[in-house]
């Protein structure tokens, strides 16, 4: 595909879309949320502040105090102390949540598996470096250098 294609890019992210919705499937077996999915997945080796969430689950900073209350009610990441600002908050994975993170990518990699089957090459072969750091150029505009 060229890159200036309108059709050929239309048609790739139409297929985009529609694997979103297995992974949105999988995840809410597992009884995560995208956003969810994404926070525990940004925080599982190390706390995050609420801000780091917002830009690793794209929601708005207001939107993430929503995500992380309801996180922490479900038992999925609990409010430490910062180590390095005693002020500040983090949020880290419970065992809870780590257990949630396991049964989802447990469920994403059956589910695509299943449903693509023979084609699960295609996905396994897609260049993601290049497209994680447009992904992250574009978060850096939305919510400011992640430095």
């Amino acid at each position: 595909m060229h890159s200036d294609d309108p059709a050929a890019l239309l048609a790739s992210v139409r297929t985009v879309i529609r694997l979103a919705r297995i992974a949105q499937q999988a995840c809410e077996e597992a009884g995560l949320n995208l956003a969810q999915y994404r926070a525990l997945n940004s925080a599982r080796d190390a706390g995050r502040r609420a801000y780091e969430l917002a830009q690793a689950t794209a929601v708005t900073r207001p939107a993430v105090t929503s995500l992380t209350n309801g996180m922490v009610k479900a038992g999925l990441i609990a409010r430490e102390s910062s180590k390095t600002d005693g002020r500040g908050v983090v949020f880290v994975v419970t065992e809870h949540g780590i257990d949630r993170l396991q049964e989802a990518e447990r469920l994403l990699l059956a589910r695509f598996r299943e449903v693509l089957g023979d084609a699960t090459g295609a996905l396994a072969a897609l260049d993601t470096v290049p497209l994680e750091l447009a992904l992250d150029e574009q978060v850096d505009r939305d919510f400011g250098s992640r430095v």
